[in-house]
């Protein structure tokens, strides 16, 4: 009678120990995750819309996990010092780092960045592009600058935030689609960049429509084309480069991901709590007040994401080496 008892026992406790493994229970623990702290890791430094989207997400997913979510910075490289960091970390949920489109990119610029090395959790925001212009410029339009481009190969002067970045990228695609040589102007970022067009240092800009704003609302820059499908609501009057004749689209975008290995249950957990807390009204209030705009794409839909940035950057990025 002992030993059946004894056997029944044993035979509860695995069943047990199997449910627990089933949904997502940590097994060293015993508990369901999450259990504590999870630090949430941004590639770049403050003040940028990645740092906006870490700081303004975290408490929201707090509230949908019921732990801390500590932000910290941890810049340099391209981002590719805390993508480095966080493929070697435990692949158990509880670090997760913000992304980009360089983890994409970085592949195609000596860096060792291997978007396989990645679990996507999901996408939090969009930044739609722009072409702008000093407003003094003589060209109204994308046409009247590509006209002059080509009539004046490698004259037309744009400023870059970085051969390769989200931004210079497009420009090379301008370049190939417009069958035109312009020159790049490199900055160490979006805003310096921005601001040389702003003051006439180059003949224009291409950027997020967010970064140019602020100059374009001082008078100092104009748009003269959207890298978007549609017409800006917020700019009904500036045609889209596709009206102009160049089908040519931007934006950037800014997710959350993990290390690769994370297991499917805690991953899915993830996705859904930063799906909420993208649809959360004090997240879109934040967000689009910076002239972002808030999108959510889940895991799944961001691993076919991945590749198709990494599979539509890389040519752009190779003319920009000059491969």
């Amino acid at each position: 009678m002992k030993t059946l008892i004894k056997s029944v026992a044993l035979g509860t406790l695995g069943l047990l120990a199997l449910t627990g493994c089933a949904s997502g229970t940590n097994a060293s623990s015993g508990a369901e995750f999450p259990d504590k702290d999870i630090r949430l890791t941004v590639p770049w430094a403050a003040g940028g819309s990645g740092d906006l989207t870490a700081r303004t997400i975290a408490p929201l997913l707090e509230k949908e996990l019921g732990v801390e979510v500590i932000v910290e910075n941890k810049p340099g490289a391209n981002g590719s010092v805390t993508y480095n960091w966080l493929k070697d970390q435990k692949p158990d949920g509880y670090n997760l780092s913000m992304m980009g489109v360089e983890v994409a990119t970085l592949q195609f610029q000596d860096y060792d960045i291997d978007p396989a090395n990645y679990e996507p959790i999901g996408q939090g925001l969009a930044g739609p592009g722009a072409i702008a212009v000093p407003t003094d410029s003589p060209y109204r339009s994308l046409k009247e600058l590509v006209a002059a481009a080509k009539a004046n190969p490698g004259k037309i002067t744009f400023s870059s935030p970085g051969v390769g970045s989200v931004w210079d990228s497009p420009a090379q695609g301008l370049q190939e689609l417009a069958g035109i040589k312009l020159t790049s102007v490199p900055f160490d970022g979006s805003a310096p960049a921005v601001a040389a067009a702003a003051a006439g240092d180059v003949d224009f800009s291409i950027d997020a429509i967010g970064t140019q704003k602020n100059q374009v609302d001082a008078g100092k820059l104009r748009y003269l084309a959207m890298l978007t499908d549609q017409r800006d609501p917020k700019n009904p009057d500036v045609p889209t480069a596709k009206e102009e004749g160049i089908d040519l689209t931007n934006a950037s975008w800014v997710g959350i991901m993990a290390p690769a290995g994370t297991p499917e249950d805690i991953v899915k957990k993830l996705s859904d709590a930063m799906g909420k807390a993208v649809e959360d009204p004090e997240y879109r209030k934040v967000i689009e007040s910076s002239n972002l705009v808030p999108t959510f794409k889940d895991s799944e839909e961001m691993k076919s994401f991945i590749q198709a940035e990494a599979d539509r950057y890389g040519p752009w990025i190779k003319l920009a080496q000059g491969k």
